[in-house]
């Protein structure tokens, strides 16, 4: 796919294949290797139409999975000191 500058900072966009954390309806699903726009200079990530298209599917469920990890999650407010 062909990119345009950064709409942010005008830096040079290039594919490359990233891990994506995708939520749907509560669910945090972890998809590895997309190919998104990444900004050169800020990071500011473009995602194609059919590339999001794809990710809501996996994580309907319509397109399997490879594995499972286990995650720990923590509650700020409870862990630092007021």
């Amino acid at each position: 796919m062909k990119y345009d500058k950064c709409e942010y900072c005008s830096g040079l966009i290039k594919e490359q294949k990233v891990r994506v954390d995708h939520r749907w309806k509560g669910q945090l699903i972890v998809v590895e290797k997309v190919p998104v726009g990444v900004c050169a200079q800020c990071g500011e990530r473009y995602y194609s139409g059919p590339v999001l298209r794809q990710l809501d599917l996996i994580a309907q469920g319509k397109v399997g999975t490879t594995r499972q990890i286990k995650i720990f999650v923590a509650d700020y407010s409870r862990v630092v000191a007021a």
